[in-house]
């Protein structure tokens, strides 16, 4: 698929991967961000010409909802859905706070993407060049202690994605899975582990697209994948170690 030419809504895209992407697709398309923080909206239009903004919960069936009538009025219609609206953080299921913050992890981090997804579907049908990007994780293939309710909504989304391919791709519909390591965003600012930065993921995402690739594997996740088929044990250390901060392991 050519990113030129394209109506493209990246929800969550005020910032972290789906900013960039934004700032690297605007010009060539016409390109809708959607978030719950207008502020940060309000930012990256100034920042990026051309960029357009719409608020929207992937949580609420009725922001949902007019987000999309508002894409088929002011647009025409949609071409990508890229569905990177996320929560990640850690804590034990235990932790007072684990009933809450599970809850919402499931509801933004799965049931989001399911719901834009759906409601998107007609436009998509209607277009020429239709596609849905997840944006998944290195996680969704092994385990990781702390984190285990967002590797779970990973491995579910990563799931859907497959599923998903053969269930829409009759109908020309593209289903594309983004598989990155830890990213440098906002969510693990104070982890100190190896990142990669939302400019080299935003890039081998576009680059991915355009190859035509069902699951774009970033960076060490291309190894993990073969790893995590063969000897799963071994993935886990490595997704265990990608996450454990540089300071305590010197220490162990």
């Amino acid at each position: 698929m050519k990113l030129s030419g394209q109506k493209i809504l990246i929800t969550g895209g005020g910032s972290g991967i789906g900013l960039e992407l934004a700032r690297r697709l605007a010009s060539d398309n016409q390109v809708v961000i959607g978030g719950r923080d207008q502020q940060r909206l309000a930012r990256a239009q100034a920042g990026i010409p051309g960029l357009l903004v719409h608020r929207l919960d992937v949580t609420s069936e009725d922001e949902a909802s007019k987000a999309i009538v508002w894409l088929e009025n002011e647009l025409g219609g949609l071409d990508v859905l890229v569905n990177n609206a996320g929560l990640l953080r850690s804590y034990t299921l235990d932790s007072d706070d684990a009933a809450t913050n599970s809850r919402e992890d499931v509801e933004v981090n799965v049931l989001g993407p399911i719901r834009m997804t759906r409601l998107a579907l007609p436009l998509l049908r209607d277009s020429a060049s239709g596609a849905v990007v997840y944006i998944s994780s290195a996680v969704a293939l092994a385990a990781v202690p702390g984190f285990s309710v967002y590797a779970a909504t990973k491995a579910a989304v990563h799931s859907l994605a497959r599923s998903l391919r053969l269930e829409l791709g009759p109908g020309g519909i593209q289903v594309i899975e983004v598989l990155p390591p830890v990213v440098d965003t906002g969510p693990v600012n104070d982890l100190d582990v190896p990142k990669l930065s939302p400019e080299e993921v935003a890039g081998a995402i576009i680059a991915g697209i355009e190859s035509d690739r069902e699951e774009i594997r970033i960076g060490r996740v291309r190894q993990l994948a073969v790893i995590a088929r063969i000897r799963p044990g071994l993935a886990d250390r490595l997704v265990t170690s990608a996450f454990t901060p540089l300071q305590r392991r010197e220490e162990s």
